[in-house]
């Protein structure tokens, strides 16, 4: 079966429904099992590929830049600026080097590698100059003359609307550097730019389960947004709380066996909550991290499926106040 393909509305841009998240591209994930991961998920029908410079401790965008030779005509690069390194960035590398072997037999190991890649990033000034700088490192990491979407990695909602940086990315898309310019942040830095419309046309954020974002995005926007999605999973443990409610209630579980979510809990909520999110953003990308070869599976076969609506009412009234009490 093949993957679901989507068209971002006010984009142009035609891409598979799933997308590949390269934060731990080079830390976590050395280079040979990263190259070979994005060439899995590229044969399995995954074209949009999410990087920044700061991931893989710096050495993301270089891998991935590698993985494009022959590729780039079949696929969509979303690269950022925002965000930077830790300042000790090469021994940062050298310990990731030393510490996958290792990482790659203890649960215990990994999560600390996922723990530390998420609190190293450091947030940058944002400055024309700077941003036109930043691109331009990337392009040659990338090998590439241009992005299909660059995008503002975690800014303000106030540097969002500034005219300096609007008129900065306007001069990118107007250098044909990059096709269409993004916001990547949280709800409110999405939201100012929904609500000011250009030049941002692609929004990209976390889409918790809970909180349902994408709704209040569509009503300041007031117009139809393209969307790229992540965190499946929740920031809150929405899948081990899942797995608990399952665990606790069987009605949950009789529930979710009649909407065809069947198997031990820990695999009947994962699906369920990947369903979840491709019903939430039915016109738009939904990123995950997919270096692990039976991640690999499971979303591409969830990403060839229609969008299922009754998954989003199903995590909602299983985590929602009521199915969480």
């Amino acid at each position: 079966m093949s993957l679901r393909f989507v068209t971002l509305p006010g984009t142009g841009l035609t891409a598979s429904a799933l997308g590949f998240g390269c934060a731990s591209l080079g830390s976590r994930i050395g280079r040979a099992d990263g190259l070979r991961a994005l060439a899995e998920a590229h044969d399995g029908g995954v074209t949009w590929f999410d990087v920044a410079p700061p991931y893989g401790a710096g050495e993301a965008e270089a891998i991935l830049g590698e993985f494009l030779a022959g590729r780039r005509a079949s696929v969509r690069v979303c690269t950022k600026v925002g965000l930077a390194g830790p300042e000790r960035s090469g021994l940062m590398r050298l310990v990731y080097r030393l510490g996958r072997p290792l990482a790659a037999r203890f649960a215990g190991l990994r999560r600390r590698f996922r723990a530390a890649a998420a609190t190293r990033y450091r947030p940058i000034a944002l400055d024309a100059a700077g941003i036109a700088a930043s691109l331009d490192r990337s392009l040659a990491r990338l090998r590439t003359d241009h992005v299909d979407v660059f995008a503002l990695h975690a800014p303000s909602p106030a540097d969002t609307v500034r005219d300096d940086v609007v008129r900065a990315l306007e001069d990118i898309l107007t250098s044909g550097k990059a096709r269409q310019v993004c916001v990547a942040g949280d709800l409110y830095a999405c939201r100012a730019a929904a609500a000011a419309g250009l030049p941002y046309r692609v929004l990209q954020l976390a889409d918790d389960p809970e909180t349902e974002p994408l709704a209040t995005l569509r009503v300041a926007a007031g117009r139809p947004v393209a969307t790229v999605t992540h965190s499946v999973f929740g920031f809150d443990g929405a899948l081990s709380r899942l797995v608990a409610r399952l665990e606790a209630d069987p009605a949950a579980v009789r529930r979710l066996q009649a909407a065809g979510y069947d198997g031990p809990a820990g695999q009947a909520a994962a699906r369920l909550l990947i369903d979840r999110a491709f019903a939430s953003n039915p016109d738009g990308v939904v990123l995950a991290s997919m270096f692990a070869a039976p991640h690999r599976r499971l979303n591409l076969a969830r990403a060839a499926l229609p969008p299922n609506p009754e998954a989003v009412r199903l995590v909602r009234d299983l985590l929602g106040p009521a199915g969480a009490s």
